[in-house]
């Protein structure tokens, strides 16, 4: 510092002498003595002010001259070009510190320049000094002083971490982080963390809670003090933490003392009885897995064909462990016969043969026959998408064994017993605004928390409290009947706070266990019942058992549901009122006919079950409780489907009493392709009844529309194909898996009028002029009645149709706006007595004798190329998928298909139209000719001289 004149210091010591009774005179003679001084000496004379100031104990006029200091040394550096004296800046400030003179501003600037100082590490040096010396004096210079040291520290190439954990130890060992502002908390608390990490900072940390007076305002000093538990939490710090902290603490802020409580562990929570199971307590117990998840989650299934190495690299995956390998496998078993062209006997036959693999079927096959011998619906729809197509699968192979003996629950019966037995919505759940709503009974007090801000408690006679009380997710509020308290599921802890004020809660401090009782099973009387039903929760499943033991229904529970319907659980429904008593009533006394009724009607869609359920059970009037029955018979009917199934592929008869519309005829099985009986016998119910509706015109008129069944999506691919089928299915080279999907669909149609072979039907091919959506229409037209099946706008706006008349004779007719894509489609071979004729002689005889005499005699009667009339006799094996099927040919047979003159494949021969057409007069009339003489080429060439020629197929 330069010397400063005689006469000058003079003025300074009398300026201080003046500064306590006249500091405006004081300032202004220190003023005018710089204002002589020159220019670059000015820094270092206000310095010398400020110093003599902040002794003399005028710590605020100190403060203005090393102010002005600071802007002098700024302006030579500007206008003058010199060079700033840090280190006399630095020596002035720390100096000034102890002494209260310097600002929160002043220590800004001065860390500003420093971070633009040549000599980066000597300024992070002094950074530090700066601010340890307001540290040393017991003082916290500003809230983003951390901000203003970081471009310090990386400067000199220390690093964000290092640096604050620098400032977080300094304060905690000073002891001043409970004085630090919030902005300060939130700019050190990674550094914090760290620390924390050591025990005895982590005890300072724990010990540093804010201090209360440093905000007037409640909103930032409730959230400063929440920051600091909220860290506490996050370090872990509530082992660390007696009982006696707790007790002592009172109400805190809810999330965060649970997590501080949560690290305590059982030193705040008592140990429950033995009897205690966390997995299976009615109030907070974990929902049970979903046991129908597989219906929505998608398993990438291990896809083969025989032709790659998928199925050997899926076996050794299977035996190495790897993830997801069970759940693969378990897909692979219900996509089973999924597609045609796979021989799925053999690979049944190849995973049944690996011992991993068969123990892990035998188990999964165990636990599934099982649930479809349950007797409740949930049981079969667990168990049937895997049975049924291992099943078929597993037929003829030494998996078979594995389903030897197999009960399977009566779908029908299961209705009707959980019909008469009782129904939960047969009661009036509470309702409330707003979702999701935690549900817990406490006695026979029952607590809704809603939407996680209030609760809402019913006792039997109705709403006996409301409160808020904010509430976190997996936290679930209850009300004893003196207060409110939160319990959860900690891992397998049990644990329960008191709730004294919204959002705040504490750890009893009597150390008593608090849990609410709730029983877990209750004997109630559905509303019209003699004898009481038990209602049973158990591990996240609500089960109601009737008088005879048996299990009429399952529920997944859950403490958190929606709002509109809270399901309490069983200990609070004897006190839920009747939903609709008339319609209880009709429950109790709804016979099993009724139910086939109704399932009957749903095989056919939900409006047709709506219909059906106003005549069967008129008595009920309430929307959620009919809701609920139309569910259940809907389930019903999708598993009495794949109950058929499961059945028809164990050779097993039927059940008595099945719905009208599924009901087997002549002994013959749909297979896999059941679900198509009862959506042909309703259209041709609607089409018989249409063409009884008014006289016929020589133009069809719309009649109206209905909704197409559930099984009616493509039902018209097989129409007219029957014969062609059994044919094809009778070769000896045919796969005996190709053949077994071929007997599903004979089975499926033989007892359906259109595969009845009366010649009353036809299937009709049109395309439109322009786009339209004509699916379920009913058109009345000249020979009777048809229905519109598809519609399929792109790429050429086309429709299928059947069309029925009741004495067999077709008449063309012009359908305005329409035309015929492709000539109709009669009816041709079929009748359940003729198909379930030729089923059994397929299965006692096998397959049929063939002769490449009768084809090349069909080429000659029909002039078709000797490769055309192959094809339509036994198939065209020459498509993608059907190789196997093509290596499969004899040598004669094989031959039919070359071009004479070249040898090769006659590819330009093949028109898949002409073979259906073709084939189904080859199919003898009667079966047994097939066996005997072989194909009808007589009647085939006939039908061809009739006008199949003018077809032009």
């Amino acid at each position: 510092m330069r010397a400063m004149p005689g006469q000058d210091e003079d003025e300074l010591r009398g300026a201080v002498a003046l500064a306590a009774d006249e500091p405006e005179e004081a300032r202004a003679r220190v003023l005018r003595t710089g204002g002589r001084q020159p220019a670059a000496s000015l820094p270092d004379y206000f310095s010398a002010a400020a110093r003599a100031f902040a002794r003399a104990g005028h710590a605020e006029q100190a403060a203005f001259y090393l102010g002005r200091s600071g802007e002098a040394e700024e302006a030579n550096a500007r206008l003058l070009d010199l060079a700033p004296d840090t280190a006399r800046a630095q020596r002035v400030l720390v100096e000034l510190v102890p002494l209260g003179a310097v600002t929160a501003s002043a220590l800004h600037g001065h860390l500003k320049r420093l971070a633009r100082h040549d000599d980066a590490a000597a300024a992070h040096a002094w950074a530090r000094e700066a601010v340890c010396a307001f540290f040393d004096a017991g003082v916290v210079p500003y809230p983003n002083v951390v901000a203003d040291l970081l471009p310090v520290a990386r400067a000199a190439g220390v690093g964000e971490a290092d640096e604050t954990d620098f400032v977080a130890e300094r304060l905690l060992r000073g002891g001043l982080l409970p004085r630090a502002p919030l902005p300060l908390w939130e700019a050190l608390d990674a550094a914090l963390r760290r620390l924390a990490e050591t025990p005895e900072l982590l005890d300072l940390l724990i010990g540093a809670g804010p201090d209360g007076e440093l905000y007037a305002d409640p909103g930032p000093r409730a959230e400063h003090h929440r920051r600091w538990l909220l860290l506490l939490g996050l370090v872990g710090a509530g082992r660390r933490l007696p009982r006696d902290w707790f007790a002592a603490a009172g109400p805190q802020p809810a999330s965060e003392l649970m997590r501080l409580a949560a690290d305590a562990g059982d030193r705040l929570f008592p140990a429950p009885g033995r009897w205690f199971d966390p997995a299976a307590d009615p109030v907070v117990g974990r929902p049970a897995p979903d046991p129908l998840a597989f219906t929505r989650t998608k398993v990438q299934a291990p896809h083969w064909t025989g032709e790659d190495d998928a199925l050997p690299r899926f076996l050794a995956q299977f035996d190495e462990g790897a993830p997801n390998a069970r759940e693969r496998l378990d897909a692979c078993v219900r996509e089973l016969g999924r597609y045609d062209n796979v021989d799925y006997p053999s690979l049944m036959r190849a995973l049944w043969a690996r011992g991993t693999v068969r123990r892990a079927l035998s188990e999964d096959v165990a636990r599934w026959r099982e649930e479809g011998a349950a007797g409740d619906l949930l049981g079969l729809e667990v168990a049937l998408p895997r049975l049924a197509p291992l099943a078929e699968a597993a037929a003829g192979t030494p998996a078979a064994e594995a389903l030897a003996g197999l009960e399977i629950t009566d779908p029908v019966g299961a209705l009707w017993r959980a019909l008469r037995a009782g129904l939960p919505e047969e009661l009036r759940f509470p309702a409330v605004e707003g979702s999701p709503v935690t549900v817990v009974l406490h006695d026979d007090l029952l607590t809704l928390g809603v939407a996680g801000k209030r609760v809402e408690v019913l006792g039997p006679a109705g709403p006996v409290h409301r409160a808020d009380l904010p509430h976190g997710t997996g936290t679930y509020p209850w009300y004893d009947g003196a207060g409110c308290y939160v319990s959860r599921l900690n891992g397998n802890r049990a644990e329960t706070y008191r709730a004294p004020d919204p959002g705040r809660l504490e750890v009893p401090a009597d150390g008593q266990w608090r849990w609410p009782r709730s029983p877990a099973a209750v004997a109630l009387t559905f509303p019209g019942a003699t004898a009481p039903t038990q209602v049973i929760l158990d591990r996240g499943l609500l089960r109601l058992v009737d008088g005879a033991g048996r299990t009429t229904l399952r529920i997944r529970y859950s403490p958190a549901q929606r709002g509109d319907a809270v399901m309490p659980p069983p200990g609070f429904w004897p006190h839920l009122p009747a939903a609709d008593p008339e319609g209880s009533a009709a429950l109790r006394g709804l016979t099993r006919d009724g139910a086939v009724r109704l399932v009957d009607a749903a095989l056919v869609h939900r409006r047709e079950l709506d219909a059906e359920l106003g005549r069967v059970l008129p008595g009920i009037t309430d929307a959620r409780l009919l809701e609920g029955v139309a569910e259940l018979v809907l389930r019903a009917a999708a598993c009495l489907l794949d109950v058929l199934r499961l059945r028809d592929a164990l050779r097993l008869a039927p059940p008595e009493g099945l719905p009208e519309r599924i009901r087997p005829v002549g002994g013959l099985r749909a297979g896999r392709l059941g679900y198509r009986r009862p959506a042909v016998r309703y259209l041709a119910e609607v089409l018989v009844e249409a063409a009884e509706t008014g006289p016929a015109y020589d133009t069809p008129h719309p009649l109206g529309r209905i909704d197409l069944p559930t099984g009616a999506r493509g039902v018209y691919f097989a129409f007219g194909t029957l014969g062609g089928e059994a044919l094809l299915a009778a070769l000896p080279w045919r796969a005996a898996y190709q053949r077994a999907k071929a007997a599903d669909l004979l089975g499926a149609w033989g007892g359906t009028p259109w595969g009845d072979g009366s010649g009353r039907w036809r299937r009709l091919w049109f395309g439109a002029q322009a786009t339209q959506d004509p699916e379920g229409q009913i058109w009345r037209t000249p020979n009777g009645a048809m229905v519109v099946l598809s519609w399929q706008a792109r790429p050429h706006k086309e429709s299928y149709a059947v069309e029925y008349s009741p004495d067999g004779v077709f008449r063309d007719f012009t359908f305005p706006g329409w035309h015929h894509r492709n000539p109709p489609k009669p009816q041709g071979w079929g009748g359940a007595d003729r198909i379930a004729r030729y089923l059994r002689l397929l299965d006692e005889r096998g397959p049929a004798p063939y002769d490449v005499a009768a084809v090349r005699r069909l080429a000659e009667g029909t002039g078709l190329p000797v490769s055309a009339a192959a094809s339509a006799a036994y198939g065209y094996p020459f498509t993608v998928g059907r190789e196997k099927e093509l290596a499969r040919l004899p040598a004669d047979v094989a031959a039919l298909y070359a071009d004479p003159e070249t040898g090769e494949h006659a590819r330009d021969t093949w028109s898949w139209q002409r073979d259906e057409a073709l084939r189904q007069p080859l199919m003898p009339a009667n079966p047994e000719d097939l066996w005997v003489t072989g194909l009808d080429v007589d009647a085939a060439v006939a039908w061809w001289d009739a006008g199949g020629r003018e077809l032009g197929l």
